[in-house]
């Protein structure tokens, strides 16, 4: 068997038996334990923060000094 020939399907049948192997040995998921707090008590934050950035421009002698 020349395997440069069959490499299509050695590398899809690597695949599947790495699929079918992750899921045979996955677990099943677990229940999630339901919170008793009411969901009044959580508050929702509704304000979005603003970032405002000043500053002076530089002039063009100033540009060409930090160019140097």
């Amino acid at each position: 068997m020349n395997i440069v020939k069959n490499m299509e399907a050695v590398v899809i049948a690597a695949v599947a038996l790495t699929f079918v192997t992750a899921m045979a040995s996955a677990e099943a998921p677990r229940a999630r334990a339901v919170s008793a707090a009411p969901a009044a008590a959580v508050k929702a934050d509704t304000e979005m923060t603003t970032i405002v950035v000043t500053g002076k421009r530089l002039t063009a002698a100033q540009k060409a000094n930090l160019a140097a």
